[in-house]
């Protein structure tokens, strides 16, 4: 196999650095170093460290869209106010308006829903599972950039769903021999 040349290779990854960058909300502190990183990582290293691993196929990711909200997660037309946050014990009415309509969504589909897992880093806020699928773990709303990259670098063979709005989700395949690899 011929290897690409360094200018193709370049542009694919700032090509996903810019998509990283347009799809995720890393919260209010994402233009600042808040977070305590080893190893002098740098968002902007963060960033393209992930995007490196999506070009060389370390991850995969899939963008999951519908027009209409809460489609994703159910059939019927319903909008997120008319959704009852149920007993979920963090963030705004949206928050956890959100965590309780996936929870039901993947129960129905025959999966163990957790909240708030233990991750390698942190938490998610909905652990998804079932035997001879590979463990799902679901972040609603903002995510840290840190603990996204640390928890991709750690867990392979893992499912990060990202879900920023009602209508939109990011899906993170990591692959089982992604291990120790990725950066």
């Amino acid at each position: 196999m011929t290897p690409l040349p360094w200018h193709t290779v370049e542009q694919a990854i700032l090509s996903e650095e810019c998509w990283l960058r347009g799809v995720f909300d890393f919260g209010p502190y994402s233009d600042t170093d808040a977070t305590p990183i080893p190893l002098g990582l740098s968002n902007d290293k963060m960033l393209r460290q992930i995007a490196i691993a999506l070009v060389n196929g370390t991850i995969r990711a899939s963008e999951i869209k519908n027009a209409s909200e809460l489609g994703l997660w159910t059939d019927k037309n319903k909008y997120i106010e008319e959704i009852n946050p149920g007993n979920e014990r963090h963030g705004s009415a949206w928050h956890r308006s959100m965590m309780n309509i996936v929870k039901q969504h993947f129960s129905k589909e025959g999966f163990e829903v957790v909240n708030e897992p233990y991750l390698s880093l942190g938490r998610a806020d909905l652990g998804v599972y079932k035997p001879e699928y590979p463990n799902l773990y679901v972040e609603i709303g903002t995510t840290s950039l840190f603990k996204t990259w640390f928890n991709i670098q750690t867990m392979p063979n893992t499912i990060l769903l990202f879900i920023p709005t009602t209508s939109y989700a990011i899906e993170f395949k990591i692959n089982e021999s992604s291990s120790n690899q990725i950066f």
